[in-house]
């Protein structure tokens, strides 16, 4: 049956594009929302959220022609999609350090039997932004390895399919960055 509605969309996408995109967003919509809301839930905010969800399916249109149903549904594609957006989107919010204080906000108020005075909110803040630093100085590809090992909890085999990279140099790229990591954090916490 989801056969029979992925053709119908691929169909519709390419003889009246705007009813397939109708089609799409009504088939996929909640989908693609849920996957970006919780893959950038403390970094973006909502206009953002709405601004990747447009993409995503903007993405997918561009991509018509390379779609392949014998391959993979289109929940598969647009699955794939949005989560990329959403590490995209996530990777501009840190660099601009919004997420920073959505963090620390969250910290602050979800544990309300030990709140943190000013100090350690403060410290906290500089830890949080000195390991951001610290990740992003190992460079692409490690960084982009521990976010979506650590963030987004995804297995080896998929950041492996993500990044076209073999399971297991994922794995020692994973521990060599960690060892990295905390021999430039060791005396800061």
């Amino acid at each position: 049956m989801r056969i029979l509605k992925d053709e119908k969309i691929m169909r519709l996408l390419k003889k009246d594009p705007s009813a397939g995109m109708d089609l799409l967003i009504e088939t996929y919509g909640s989908l693609v929302g849920y996957i970006i809301r919780h893959k950038t839930a403390t970094a973006c905010q909502e206009e953002d959220v709405e601004e990747c969800i447009a993409d995503v399916f903007v993405d997918f249109y561009k991509q018509l022609d390379k779609i392949d149903l014998a391959k993979g549904s289109i929940k598969t594609y647009i699955s794939t999609i949005a989560r990329r957006r959403a590490v995209d989107y996530f990777q501009v919010a840190v660099k601009n350090k919004m997420h920073v204080a959505a963090l620390d906000e969250e910290t602050t108020y979800s544990t309300p039997d030990h709140a943190p005075t000013p100090e350690s909110t403060m410290v906290m803040k500089e830890e949080n932004s000195f390991l951001l630093e610290e990740v992003q100085k190992l460079g692409e590809p490690d960084s982009e390895i521990l976010f979506r090992r650590y963030y987004l909890d995804q297995s080896l085999n998929e950041i492996a399919d993500a990044i076209g990279m073999k399971r297991p140099a994922v794995s020692k790229r994973i521990a060599r960055a960690l060892e990295k990591l905390k021999f430039r954090m060791e005396g800061y916490v």
